[in-house]
């Protein structure tokens, strides 16, 4: 038997700190402006339960609670224009300078959440016989086969689906773009296109879309890892990573040299992290460049 008690939610229950003490111990911290951010978790019950007249007292089971740490931090980065550069140029400095920021900073997220996604990972899976990455070769591609045991994998781990607005579950995959191209050329896919979408110019095969195949909402994304040939894609369910914010992103310029250069900012304070650890599943494929 084994009660969810105070000790147990502990971590779920909300503290309410004095105003003095709190600014008190604010004045001593230098890292204060970079906070933790804890998530609290509950899993799945896994008990066997009772049948029949047998006491279900003694026998209850303590809900799994646990909890997701995020340490945030601050990036930000900044471009700076002398007064010639922007007053004589033909460009619109400021807004080439917000739209090249705001690439940089979008690339550096994305960047940042498919390195939680794949770093650390309890559960992988490898295309074909391999059992390990050095194992990686030709034969080892992305493909229906390796789509459908990634789904397998989510689902004998209970993971939780993305539900649509029309009530639909699916699981998601998300792969390099060299995936995607082995993908494209595997005849069994193309047939799936073909015979399961919709027919017409708005079929995938003709748009580009990888569609969904096996439950599995298919995408492609560049920051998806690839080195050396060898790939890492991410299955994964609702609820699988966590990112929060200490402050969202923001603009600033400020004039130097009694105005003589103008700088524009961007800044953000965020932190990302594994969630539920059942709810992703790393795909370890072959993926060369297929122009090389």
């Amino acid at each position: 038997m084994s009660d969810t008690t105070l000790s147990v939610l502990d971590i779920s229950i909300p503290e309410v700190w004095s105003a003095d003490v709190l600014v008190a111990g604010e004045k001593q911290q230098f890292w204060y402006q970079f906070d933790t951010i804890h998530i609290i978790t509950v899993g799945n019950l896994t008990g066997t339960g009772v049948t029949g007249e047998t006491q279900l007292s003694d026998a209850e089971e303590a809900l799994p609670v646990g909890q997701i740490t995020l340490t945030m931090a601050r990036l930000r980065h900044a471009v700076r224009f002398t007064r010639d550069a922007y007053q004589r140029s033909i460009l619109d400095c400021r807004t080439v300078a917000k739209g090249r920021l705001s690439y940089w900073l979008a690339d550096k997220l994305d960047s940042s959440m498919f390195t939680v996604a794949i770093t650390g990972a309890t559960y992988t899976i490898f295309a074909g016989s391999a059992t390990t990455v050095s194992d990686l070769g030709t034969g080892n591609v992305m493909s229906p086969t390796v789509i459908s045991r990634a789904r397998m994998k989510l689902l004998d781990n209970k993971a939780l689906p993305i539900r649509t607005s029309r009530g639909n579950r699916y699981y998601a995959l998300v792969m390099h773009g060299y995936d995607e191209y082995n993908l494209k050329v595997n005849s069994t896919y193309v047939t799936n296109l073909q015979t399961a979408a919709a027919r017409g110019e708005d079929n995938a095969i003709f748009t580009g879309a990888l569609g969904i195949l096996d439950g599995m909402i298919l995408f492609s994304a560049q920051n998806s890892t690839n080195a050396t040939s060898k790939s890492k894609s991410v299955a994964f369910g609702g609820e699988a990573f966590a990112r929060a914010y200490g402050q969202y992103p923001d603009w600033v310029e400020e004039y130097f040299d009694y105005k003589e250069k103008l700088g524009i900012a961007t800044s953000v304070v965020y932190g990302d992290a594994r969630a539920v650890e059942a709810n992703s599943v790393v795909v370890n494929t072959y993926a060369a460049d297929p122009n090389a």
